[in-house]
């Protein structure tokens, strides 16, 4: 072959393929995902836009105007992908529980490095672009070609830092996909900073997909991951759940087993002033106005890995931490609380209501099972979920006070108002804390 495109061409393959395997499949939603998808859309572009610069460059003298759009446009797609994957690394590094602030910190960072490659385009564009040889052996240089080069190992420095600061919240098999990238990139640059004519940049960004996408991005691989997950959890409540399917007639025959945790933390909701609106609205419409509201609640408990303990009449109870322990149990139920209240406030700007709840947030270990033999419930005992039914008892409408252990686990992470002291029953004088009202925003 006359001009150097061997690379391109099999990389543009390897990316079609890829795309066809990808967008086929059923997919689970997410944000990474979503990102992937425009890495792979902007590895095409970019492949595509390299083939035809080659061609172009060779023809240079002929269509020097059209020559310079493609060679730049080029630069363009490669930047957008590299700017993609710093993208897709911060966002990994957002977990489920991570305070707002940190979230704003790496919110910041993405805005940040898009108004650096919004720069970068416009140097781009106004830079004069160079070319030498003809053939097999050209390639372009100058300031637009230093950019890239310039943001390139920007971005590999800046992905090795995110990776090595978050190197405890990400999963071993994202933690690789990213990382090769900056390996990509590393050989990439070394070949060609010896062989500036073996052009290998759009071949590596084919490459790095195809390494995200056996370890990350495979959409059967995530629907098995989280069948697992999912299965995983079910044989954990299980053990809840044991003798449910056990007639009534044997229930009094069988051993109802308790289930013991050692460290939980517990939520404690209730409708403030269910009786009013009961009886506004009617209590058949309200009913159903609150099993929607609780059907909501049900989903977002599910989005915070939050177990529902019970719900009973205008009270709402779950936990967290179980059935397995978890160290941000306590910071996973206030994002939950916080994210009812959210909820709250939207449904009462819709519906031109103006319902209010309390919630109280405690933890230690408590013991749950089976209770009754006819019409037999779930239940939980502890004085953790006794500390949280007070608490929620004594604070003012749509706040969210929460007990001095939970308090010293998040102090660091948000702003509390300190509640003078209390008798509360069983428990003696207790310090507490409500949860900064801007932090709620309701």
């Amino acid at each position: 072959m006359s001009i150097q495109i061997e690379f391109q061409i099999a990389g543009l393959i390897y990316i079609l393929i890829l795309a066809l395997a990808f967008f086929k499949k059923v997919k689970w939603d997410s944000l990474q995902n979503r990102i992937y998808k425009l890495l792979l859309l902007a590895v095409f572009a970019v492949l595509i836009l390299d083939i035809a610069s080659v061609i172009s460059i060779n023809h240079r003298d002929e269509y020097p105007l059209l020559n310079d759009i493609l060679a730049k446009a080029y630069l363009v797609a490669m930047l957008l992908y590299i700017f993609g994957i710093d993208c897709y690394a911060i966002t990994c590094t957002m977990s489920k529980g991570l305070p707002e602030y940190r979230i704003k910190i790496k919110q910041g960072v993405i805005i940040f490095l898009g108004i650096a490659v919004l720069v970068i385009i416009g140097l781009i564009c106004a830079n004069t672009l160079f070319y030498t040889g003809y053939g097999r052996t050209l390639y372009s240089y100058g300031l637009p070609s230093d950019l890239i080069y310039i943001f390139s190992t920007f971005s590999v420095a800046f992905v090795i830092f995110i990776m090595t600061l978050n190197i405890h919240n990400i999963q071993l098999n994202k933690m690789f996909s990213i990382l090769s990238f900056c390996i990509m990139e590393g050989i990439i640059a070394i070949v060609q900073l010896f062989n500036k004519e073996l052009l290998l940049v759009g071949f590596g960004c084919s490459v790095t997909m195809f390494i995200m996408y056996f370890t990350v991005e495979n959409p059967d691989a995530q629907t098995i991951s989280r069948l697992s997950h999912a299965n995983k959890r079910a044989r954990e409540l299980l053990k809840f759940y044991s003798t449910a399917n056990i007639s009534r007639k044997s229930m009094d025959s069988v051993e109802k087993t308790s289930t013991f945790f050692q460290d939980a933390c517990v939520l404690s909701l209730d409708i403030v002033d269910f009786a009013r609106f009961a009886n506004r609205m009617g209590i058949e419409r309200f009913s159903k106005y609150l099993s929607s509201f609780y059907d909501r609640i049900d989903g977002a408990a599910e989005t915070f890995n939050i177990e529902k303990l019970k719900a009973v009449g205008t009270s709402y109870m779950a936990a967290a931490g179980i059935p397995e322990e978890n160290r941000s149990s306590a910071s996973e139920l206030i994002h939950f609380a916080v994210e009812i209240l959210s909820m709250l406030k939207k449904s009462n700007d819709s519906n031109g209501m103006n319902l209010q709840v309390r919630i109280g947030i405690a933890n230690g270990p408590f013991v749950a099972n089976l209770v009754g033999t006819q019409n037999f419930v779930y239940n939980a005992w502890s004085s953790a979920i006794s500390f949280a039914e007070r608490l929620q008892q004594n604070c003012q409408p749509n706040s969210i006070h929460v007990s001095e252990d939970v308090y010293m686990q998040l102090k660091d992470l948000y702003k509390f108002d300190e509640v003078p002291e209390s008798e509360y029953e069983g428990l003696g004088r207790q310090k507490t804390w409500l949860l900064d009202s801007a932090k709620i925003g309701i």
